[in-house]
Protein backbone atom coordinates (compact mmCIF):
# COMPACT_ATOMS: atom_id res chain seq x y z
CA UNK A 1 0.00 0.00 0.00
CA UNK A 2 2.83 2.12 0.65
CA UNK A 3 4.13 1.49 -2.64
CA UNK A 4 1.42 2.47 -3.87
CA UNK A 5 1.29 5.81 -2.37
CA UNK A 6 4.25 6.52 -3.76
CA UNK A 7 3.30 5.99 -7.07
CA UNK A 8 0.52 8.61 -6.81
CA UNK A 9 2.65 11.12 -5.48
CA UNK A 10 5.06 10.60 -8.16
CA UNK A 11 2.89 9.69 -11.07
CA UNK A 12 0.31 12.72 -10.89
CA UNK A 13 -1.92 10.92 -13.70
CA UNK A 14 -1.76 7.32 -11.89
CA UNK A 15 -4.66 5.35 -12.97
CA UNK A 16 -6.17 8.34 -14.94
CA UNK A 17 -7.49 6.42 -18.67
CA UNK A 18 -6.17 9.29 -21.40
CA UNK A 19 -7.78 8.60 -25.04
CA UNK A 20 -5.04 9.21 -27.73
CA UNK A 21 -6.54 9.40 -30.87
CA UNK A 22 -3.62 10.27 -33.08
CA UNK A 23 -2.43 8.26 -36.05
CA UNK A 24 -1.13 4.85 -34.86
CA UNK A 25 2.46 6.14 -36.33
CA UNK A 26 2.56 8.68 -34.81
CA UNK A 27 0.52 8.12 -30.93
CA UNK A 28 3.75 6.66 -29.11
CA UNK A 29 5.37 10.05 -28.14
CA UNK A 30 2.06 11.18 -26.59
CA UNK A 31 1.22 7.60 -25.24
CA UNK A 32 5.15 7.51 -23.68
CA UNK A 33 4.60 10.52 -22.19
CA UNK A 34 0.86 9.84 -20.67
CA UNK A 35 2.30 6.29 -19.19
CA UNK A 36 5.88 7.95 -17.70
CA UNK A 37 2.99 10.39 -15.12
CA UNK A 38 0.87 7.06 -14.74
CA UNK A 39 -1.88 7.27 -17.18
CA UNK A 40 -3.02 4.67 -18.62
CA UNK A 41 -2.99 5.08 -22.45
CA UNK A 42 -5.70 3.96 -24.59
CA UNK A 43 -4.84 4.56 -27.94
CA UNK A 44 -7.66 4.64 -30.99
CA UNK A 45 -6.55 6.32 -33.99
CA UNK A 46 -9.16 8.42 -35.22
CA UNK A 47 -7.26 9.12 -38.25
CA UNK A 48 -4.67 7.66 -40.63
CA UNK A 49 -2.56 9.18 -43.73
CA UNK A 50 -3.12 8.26 -46.99
CA UNK A 51 -2.42 8.86 -50.71
CA UNK A 52 -4.38 11.88 -52.05
CA UNK A 53 -6.46 11.51 -55.12
CA UNK A 54 -3.24 12.43 -57.52
CA UNK A 55 0.36 13.21 -57.14
CA UNK A 56 0.71 14.86 -60.34
CA UNK A 57 0.78 18.20 -59.11
CA UNK A 58 3.23 17.57 -56.39
CA UNK A 59 5.37 15.66 -59.02
CA UNK A 60 5.01 18.67 -61.51
CA UNK A 61 6.43 20.64 -58.75
CA UNK A 62 8.96 18.79 -57.67
CA UNK A 63 10.52 18.45 -61.54
CA UNK A 64 10.51 22.28 -61.12
CA UNK A 65 12.28 22.45 -57.39
CA UNK A 66 15.46 24.58 -59.49
CA UNK A 67 12.92 27.38 -59.59
CA UNK A 68 11.53 27.48 -56.29
CA UNK A 69 12.82 30.06 -53.60
CA UNK A 70 11.16 28.46 -49.77
CA UNK A 71 10.28 24.90 -49.35
CA UNK A 72 7.51 24.79 -46.53
CA UNK A 73 6.67 21.61 -44.80
CA UNK A 74 4.27 22.35 -41.84
CA UNK A 75 3.78 18.81 -40.34
CA UNK A 76 5.59 15.66 -40.39
CA UNK A 77 3.42 13.83 -42.39
CA UNK A 78 4.01 16.55 -44.91
CA UNK A 79 7.73 16.46 -44.53
CA UNK A 80 7.60 12.22 -45.07
CA UNK A 81 5.07 12.99 -48.15
CA UNK A 82 7.40 15.32 -49.90
CA UNK A 83 10.58 12.94 -49.55
CA UNK A 84 8.85 9.80 -50.31
CA UNK A 85 7.69 11.43 -54.03
CA UNK A 86 11.52 13.02 -54.28
CA UNK A 87 12.81 9.63 -53.97
CA UNK A 88 10.31 8.41 -56.28
CA UNK A 89 11.06 10.80 -58.48
CA UNK A 90 14.88 9.55 -58.09
CA UNK A 91 16.55 12.51 -56.09
CA UNK A 92 17.75 13.25 -52.68
CA UNK A 93 18.60 15.73 -50.28
CA UNK A 94 20.46 17.05 -52.66
CA UNK A 95 17.97 18.46 -55.11
CA UNK A 96 17.40 21.13 -51.79
CA UNK A 97 20.45 22.78 -52.28
CA UNK A 98 19.44 25.75 -53.85
CA UNK A 99 16.45 26.81 -51.96
CA UNK A 100 15.49 27.57 -47.98
CA UNK A 101 13.68 25.12 -46.19
CA UNK A 102 10.92 26.32 -43.85
CA UNK A 103 9.74 23.98 -40.80
CA UNK A 104 6.69 24.55 -38.84
CA UNK A 105 8.27 23.34 -35.48
CA UNK A 106 10.49 21.16 -33.77
CA UNK A 107 8.68 17.75 -34.44
CA UNK A 108 8.91 19.03 -38.32
CA UNK A 109 12.59 20.13 -38.14
CA UNK A 110 13.23 16.60 -36.46
CA UNK A 111 11.67 14.71 -39.25
CA UNK A 112 13.58 16.69 -41.49
CA UNK A 113 16.80 16.05 -40.21
CA UNK A 114 16.25 12.10 -40.62
CA UNK A 115 16.73 13.23 -44.44
CA UNK A 116 19.87 14.70 -44.06
CA UNK A 117 18.46 18.40 -44.16
CA UNK A 118 18.46 21.37 -41.40
CA UNK A 119 15.73 23.41 -41.65
CA UNK A 120 16.93 27.11 -42.56
CA UNK A 121 13.73 28.71 -40.77
CA UNK A 122 11.24 28.00 -38.03
CA UNK A 123 8.80 30.27 -36.49
CA UNK A 124 8.41 31.04 -32.77
CA UNK A 125 4.42 30.38 -33.21
CA UNK A 126 4.34 27.21 -34.23
CA UNK A 127 1.42 27.24 -36.34
CA UNK A 128 0.65 28.41 -39.91
CA UNK A 129 -0.33 31.84 -38.58
CA UNK A 130 3.82 31.85 -37.25
CA UNK A 131 4.43 30.66 -40.60
CA UNK A 132 2.79 33.50 -42.14
CA UNK A 133 4.33 36.45 -39.74
CA UNK A 134 7.90 34.81 -40.35
CA UNK A 135 7.72 34.77 -44.03
CA UNK A 136 5.71 37.78 -45.09
CA UNK A 137 8.47 40.27 -45.09
CA UNK A 138 9.95 38.16 -47.28
CA UNK A 139 8.53 36.85 -50.12
CA UNK A 140 8.07 39.45 -52.65
CA UNK A 141 8.78 38.21 -55.60
CA UNK A 142 9.61 35.07 -54.48
CA UNK A 143 8.26 31.24 -55.29
CA UNK A 144 7.37 29.02 -52.72
CA UNK A 145 6.15 25.49 -52.68
CA UNK A 146 3.99 24.22 -49.82
CA UNK A 147 3.09 21.08 -50.40
CA UNK A 148 -0.29 20.49 -48.24
CA UNK A 149 -2.79 18.10 -46.81
CA UNK A 150 -5.87 17.82 -48.65
CA UNK A 151 -7.95 19.56 -45.69
CA UNK A 152 -5.45 22.23 -45.06
CA UNK A 153 -6.73 25.65 -44.20
CA UNK A 154 -5.73 28.43 -47.25
CA UNK A 155 -4.27 30.89 -44.81
CA UNK A 156 -0.81 30.25 -45.81
CA UNK A 157 -0.93 30.30 -49.70
CA UNK A 158 -3.74 33.31 -49.36
CA UNK A 159 -1.44 35.18 -47.24
CA UNK A 160 1.67 34.77 -48.46
CA UNK A 161 0.38 35.50 -52.15
CA UNK A 162 -0.89 38.65 -50.80
CA UNK A 163 2.92 39.79 -49.95
CA UNK A 164 3.84 38.57 -53.14
CA UNK A 165 5.10 35.45 -53.15
CA UNK A 166 4.35 32.77 -55.78
CA UNK A 167 3.31 30.07 -53.95
CA UNK A 168 2.40 26.54 -54.97
CA UNK A 169 0.16 24.34 -52.72
CA UNK A 170 -0.25 20.28 -54.03
CA UNK A 171 -1.42 18.25 -52.20
CA UNK A 172 0.54 15.83 -50.55
CA UNK A 173 -1.69 13.55 -48.36
CA UNK A 174 -4.84 13.35 -47.06
CA UNK A 175 -6.35 11.65 -44.10
CA UNK A 176 -9.36 9.42 -43.60
CA UNK A 177 -11.01 7.55 -40.65
CA UNK A 178 -9.66 3.94 -40.08
CA UNK A 179 -12.02 1.35 -40.48
CA UNK A 180 -12.19 0.05 -37.09
CA UNK A 181 -12.52 3.18 -35.07
CA UNK A 182 -16.09 3.24 -34.35
CA UNK A 183 -16.27 0.08 -32.51
CA UNK A 184 -12.98 0.56 -30.48
CA UNK A 185 -14.22 4.22 -29.13
CA UNK A 186 -17.86 2.63 -27.94
CA UNK A 187 -15.70 -0.18 -26.50
CA UNK A 188 -13.03 2.85 -24.64
CA UNK A 189 -16.15 5.35 -23.74
CA UNK A 190 -17.78 2.02 -22.01
CA UNK A 191 -14.85 1.20 -19.75
CA UNK A 192 -14.63 5.18 -19.02
CA UNK A 193 -12.09 7.59 -19.67
CA UNK A 194 -11.09 10.45 -17.68
CA UNK A 195 -9.74 12.28 -20.51
CA UNK A 196 -9.72 12.74 -24.32
CA UNK A 197 -6.73 14.48 -26.42
CA UNK A 198 -6.82 15.67 -30.04
CA UNK A 199 -3.90 16.88 -31.61
CA UNK A 200 -5.55 18.38 -34.98
CA UNK A 201 -9.17 19.57 -36.21
CA UNK A 202 -9.13 16.66 -38.35
CA UNK A 203 -8.99 14.10 -35.25
CA UNK A 204 -11.78 15.83 -33.53
CA UNK A 205 -14.14 15.55 -36.28
CA UNK A 206 -13.56 12.12 -37.38
CA UNK A 207 -13.92 11.46 -33.53
CA UNK A 208 -17.49 12.94 -33.85
CA UNK A 209 -18.19 11.40 -37.13
CA UNK A 210 -17.33 7.60 -35.72
CA UNK A 211 -19.44 8.05 -33.07
CA UNK A 212 -23.84 7.50 -32.70
CA UNK A 213 -25.75 10.25 -31.13
CA UNK A 214 -25.38 7.78 -27.95
CA UNK A 215 -22.25 7.49 -27.78
CA UNK A 216 -21.33 10.91 -28.97
CA UNK A 217 -23.02 12.51 -25.77
CA UNK A 218 -21.37 10.29 -23.71
CA UNK A 219 -17.87 11.25 -25.21
CA UNK A 220 -18.88 15.50 -24.51
CA UNK A 221 -19.39 14.87 -20.85
CA UNK A 222 -15.33 13.63 -20.59
CA UNK A 223 -13.20 16.90 -20.73
CA UNK A 224 -11.06 17.54 -23.38
CA UNK A 225 -7.04 18.35 -23.93
CA UNK A 226 -6.60 20.04 -27.38
CA UNK A 227 -3.08 20.91 -28.75
CA UNK A 228 -4.09 24.31 -29.53
CA UNK A 229 -6.42 27.28 -30.75
CA UNK A 230 -7.38 25.88 -33.87
CA UNK A 231 -7.85 21.95 -32.64
CA UNK A 232 -10.12 23.68 -29.68
CA UNK A 233 -12.01 25.38 -32.13
CA UNK A 234 -13.40 22.80 -33.93
CA UNK A 235 -13.95 20.81 -30.46
CA UNK A 236 -16.14 23.43 -28.94
CA UNK A 237 -17.88 24.25 -32.02
CA UNK A 238 -18.89 20.40 -31.77
CA UNK A 239 -19.80 20.72 -28.36
CA UNK A 240 -16.92 19.02 -26.52
CA UNK A 241 -15.70 20.18 -22.72
CA UNK A 242 -12.34 21.85 -23.93
CA UNK A 243 -10.44 22.15 -20.84
CA UNK A 244 -6.92 22.00 -21.14
CA UNK A 245 -5.01 24.22 -24.20
CA UNK A 246 -1.18 24.38 -23.72
CA UNK A 247 0.30 27.84 -24.44
CA UNK A 248 2.42 26.40 -27.08
CA UNK A 249 1.15 24.25 -29.79
CA UNK A 250 3.39 21.25 -29.33
CA UNK A 251 2.88 17.35 -27.32
CA UNK A 252 5.18 18.34 -24.75
CA UNK A 253 3.35 21.65 -23.20
CA UNK A 254 0.57 19.91 -23.93
CA UNK A 255 1.25 16.80 -21.74
CA UNK A 256 2.47 19.39 -18.99
CA UNK A 257 -0.90 20.87 -19.42
CA UNK A 258 -2.40 17.41 -18.80
CA UNK A 259 -0.07 17.15 -15.46
CA UNK A 260 -1.06 20.54 -14.43
CA UNK A 261 -4.80 19.73 -14.70
CA UNK A 262 -4.88 16.95 -12.79
CA UNK A 263 -2.46 17.29 -10.54
CA UNK A 264 -5.20 20.06 -9.12
CA UNK A 265 -7.81 17.90 -9.69
CA UNK A 266 -7.52 14.36 -8.08
CA UNK A 267 -10.81 14.34 -6.48
CA UNK A 268 -12.84 14.35 -9.66
CA UNK A 269 -14.61 11.02 -11.22
CA UNK A 270 -14.53 9.80 -14.91
CA UNK A 271 -16.79 11.75 -16.84
CA UNK A 272 -17.90 8.68 -18.53
CA UNK A 273 -18.52 6.00 -15.72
Amino acid sequence: MKGEKGKVKNQPLFGRRVLVTRTAEQASELTDALTELGAEPVVVPTIEIVPPLSFDELDKAIKQLEQIDYLLLTSVNAVTAFFDRLTAQGHDAHALAGLQTVVVGPKSAEALELHGVRADLMPEDYRAEGVVALLKDRVSGKRLLYPKAALARNLIPTELSAAGGKVIDPVAYASAPPDDAAGKLQQALADGLDLLTFTASSTVQNFADLLDAEHLARAKQVPVASIGPLTSETARKLGFNVVIEPSDSTLGDMVEAIKDYFSGTRNEGRGTR
